[in-house]
């Protein structure tokens, strides 16, 4: 695919790109990447630039990718039960383990993601979860494209974004959550979704869509298996945005000094703490 490309002429949409290639797209940077270096400095951009992983993931990240290809797949007008298969009885170990051969040879020939009943019962409730919301149902129904890659260049970077689906007037992301959503907002600040969200728009500007707040669609995994859609504050969004310049900036001059470990961090310093934590050990005199 790539040498049918031509990587100097930006903006470069690819259709069909896998996940695994998409991240390996060098030298164009993407949120993950950028969000990282920004709590982790030089010293985090110096182990990712050399090839390494900070996160290798767990059984969050393998539900919400499972579930996120099961969408993706159902978007593009494929039935559930063709998307998934529960392996039969016979092929797992006697305590339902997945490890022996006879369920090695079942899965190899398998076309959907293989699951637990328990799973599928679950994504399944899920599913309908969003369906059942109009807003989101909507947003189903109006999405021309998914897992579309933008490569493109903005403030002097080359960056790189995936959006999960895309309507004719804007993007919107699938997110899955253990969270109530009283306390959704946390995940937004955690997991960088601010800095998705300014991201996600400069690459949707760069090839040709306008101005748009992007929905972000969260679907509990947990009981009841709700499911909302939100969009998060601009003036939060924009103030993102510039610290993501900021930081594209100290990655551009890391790689071309070569320096990217700062001088005292070699040196014994005086522990920082926050102002709230210094006030606790305040001394009251009565």
């Amino acid at each position: 695919m790539d040498s049918e490309i031509n990587w100097d002429d930006l903006p470069v949409t690819v259709t069909g790109m896998s996940n695994q290639a998409y991240h390996q797209k060098k030298p164009f940077d993407g949120r993950s990447f950028l969000c990282s270096v920004q709590k982790g400095g030089g010293e985090a951009q110096l182990w990712m630039d050399t090839g390494h992983s900070l996160f290798g993931g767990n059984s969050a990240t393998t539900t919400g990718s499972e579930f996120d290809e099961i969408v993706t797949a159902i978007l593009g007008g494929k039935r559930f039960d063709c998307v998934v298969v529960v392996p039969p009885d016979e092929v797992l170990g006697a305590n339902g383990s997945r490890s022996t051969k006879a369920y090695k040879e079942w899965a190899a020939g398998q076309t959907g993601i293989c699951i637990t009943a328990d799973k599928k019962w679950q994504y399944g409730k899920m599913l309908d979860s969003m369906r059942g919301n109009d807003a989101v149902y909507e947003l189903m129904t109006k999405t021309t494209r998914t897992q579309l890659s933008v490569f493109f260049e903005a403030y002097g970077h080359k960056l790189k974004v995936r959006p999960d689906a895309c309507c004719d007037d804007k993007w919107w992301d699938l997110k899955t959550t253990s969270s109530p959503w009283d306390r959704i907002h946390r995940s937004a600040l955690d997991y960088g979704y601010l800095e998705q969200d300014w991201l996600y728009q400069q690459g949707a500007y760069a090839i040709g869509y306008p101005p748009f707040r992007m929905p972000f669609v969260f679907v509990q995994t947990m009981p009841p298996y709700a499911c909302r859609a939100f969009v998060l504050p601009e003036e939060m969004v924009a103030a993102a945005g510039r610290r993501l310049i900021s930081t594209m900036e100290e990655v551009r001059l890391r790689r071309s000094t070569g320096m990217y470990v700062p001088a005292d961090a070699e040196e014994i310093q005086e522990m920082a703490f926050p102002q709230w934590a210094m006030r606790q050990e305040e001394v009251v005199e009565l």
